[in-house]
């Protein structure tokens, strides 16, 4: 697949390294500043929110920056935001820092994905993707357990060195020749149904998501669960070969019984999450998240790239990513309101809730495409 498309692993690898190894340190460092869970929600969600809102002008920027020069950009904004964090302890100044941040994650995420997807056959591309998120996943294995592991501002050093290795891989990553024409714009992108309901299901697992991205930290404290990161081990290690095993198998055929599959496994997840006190419970949890989550993002993006060949690779990654960004800026507010107000119980009760609105959406949106292909072999016939 190519000199790029190792680079691009790795550069990504990296990237996800220096988030991830944040995640137990910013929440609880963020709800020190505000003491309030809601307003801590905030914090971690503006990210997203600015991200949201900057999502439309991707393809703009990217088609006079080049891809190359939008990760490498990213990664550097990375390393800049987090050497900051430790430095100014007040509401505004981490507001700031995060919008940047945000910014920097739709330069970064829309060209990394971009490149992925333009450089690979599409006989491939299933497993080209899934290979590709194995770069998202693995610093799971190690970056939460080490930085909740290290004392003062230490993790946000190595964080910031992380994303700094990040740029210099991006400076090697060869710019592609061209760009993909756009014809149809964000927003008449974002609102046809083949990018529209498959976002929608992304969305309510998202949102869900921030239920033990943001506040298992807050929740393990609570309940004396030592050793909680194990979670995001075992979700890694479950995702990883959920999607490197179902990425050989996967086809068109299969991909509504697969995508169903994972909605109900990360279903499951979040109940199992919600009733857990004990580690062993928690790590049970992670992996039966890592399973479902393996089988509901490669085979959504695939069927939307399949359907929507049409369509600007950078405008569906705008696009779809826009409902990513958008979980993560509602999720944590949405979660940290349920926590504060109806307690550990109601935070995964709404995690559960959400996913299960998206599960409904699947039977909707696979259950259709399923009766348009029975449809098509009908005419054939």
């Amino acid at each position: 697949m190519g000199k790029n498309f190792i680079l691009t692993i790795l550069a990504t690898t990296a990237a996800v390294s220096a988030i991830d190894m944040l995640i137990p340190v910013l929440p609880v460092y963020f709800l020190g500043i505000s003491g309030n869970p809601a307003v801590m929600g905030l914090l971690i969600g503006i990210t997203s929110f600015s991200a949201v809102l900057f999502r439309p002008a991707a393809h703009y920027f990217l088609s006079r920056t080049g891809m190359k020069r939008a990760v490498a950009g990213g990664a550097l904004v990375f390393a800049c935001v987090i050497l900051c964090y430790p430095f100014y302890g007040s509401f505004v100044p981490i507001i700031l820092l995060r919008i940047s941040f945000g910014i920097a994650i739709v330069f970064f995420f829309v060209a990394a994905w971009s490149l992925i997807a333009s450089m690979v056959p599409a006989e491939k591309r299933s497993v080209a993707l899934s290979v590709y998120t194995v770069s998202f996943l693995s610093p799971n294995f190690y970056a939460p357990w080490i930085g909740s592991h290290l004392p003062g501002s230490t993790p946000y050093v190595i964080s910031a060195c992380l994303a700094a290795v990040s740029f210099l891989v991006c400076l090697f990553i060869r710019e592609p020749e061209t760009l993909c024409e756009d014809r149809h714009g964000f927003w008449k992108t974002l609102r046809h149904k083949d990018l529209f309901l498959p976002g929608l299901i992304m969305f309510s697992v998202i949102v869900a998501d921030a239920s033990v991205t943001v506040f298992l930290p807050v929740v393990a404290m609570r309940r004396n669960i030592a050793g909680y990161t194990l979670f995001f081990t075992f979700f890694s290690v479950s995702t990883i070969a959920t999607r490197l095993y179902f990425g050989r198998i996967c086809t068109a055929g299969n991909r509504h019984i697969l995508l169903i599959t994972g909605m109900v496994l990360t279903l499951l997840s979040f109940i199992a999450v919600g009733a857990a006190y004990a580690l062993e419970a928690v790590a049970a949890a992670g992996a039966l998240y890592g399973a479902g989550f393996g089988l509901i993002d490669p085979n959504l993006y695939t069927v939307i790239i399949e359907k929507r060949k049409d369509f600007s690779i950078t405008q569906i990654m705008a696009g779809y990513g826009g409902f990513w960004d958008f979980g993560y800026a509602a999720g944590p507010l949405i979660m940290g309101v349920m926590l504060k107000n109806f307690g550990e119980h109601g935070l995964y009760a709404a995690a559960a809730a959400s996913v299960f609105a998206g599960l409904a959406v699947s039977f909707i949106y696979m259950g259709r495409g399923e009766n348009v292909e029975l449809q098509k072999r009908c005419v054939v016939n």
